[in-house]
């Protein structure tokens, strides 16, 4: 997001759509004492959802500079949960047929 963008969220504006999150629980989160974005991860679940926190991480950080007067950077970024990207069930079913195929014959 652009800056000040984050500003613009109203306390029902959806910040994590994995989670279903509006503003208004992140902003709970930092009320309470979240200074990093995995602490609010830890109050909110922000950034635990499909996107593992790519859509939402930078609004979150945003809203904890904001709130803290540091920079978007010094809140960090979501820690990453394997799989780091979500993969297909067709790209398994493709990587495991071609490790099927190597395999030799017992």
């Amino acid at each position: 997001p652009g800056p000040g963008l984050a500003a613009l969220a109203g306390p029902d504006t959806i910040v994590c759509r994995c989670e279903e999150l509006p503003a208004a629980a992140i902003q709970a989160a930092i009320d309470d004492g979240a200074r990093l974005i995995n602490e609010v991860k830890t109050y909110t679940r922000a950034g635990m959802g499909r996107c593992q926190g790519r859509l939402c991480g930078p609004t979150v950080a945003a809203m904890i500079a904001r709130a803290t007067g540091a920079s978007p950077a010094e809140a960090g970024v979501f820690t990453a949960r394997i799989p780091v990207k979500p993969v297909s069930f067709t790209a398994l079913a493709a990587a495991a047929a071609a490790g099927e195929s190597r395999e030799e014959p017992r």
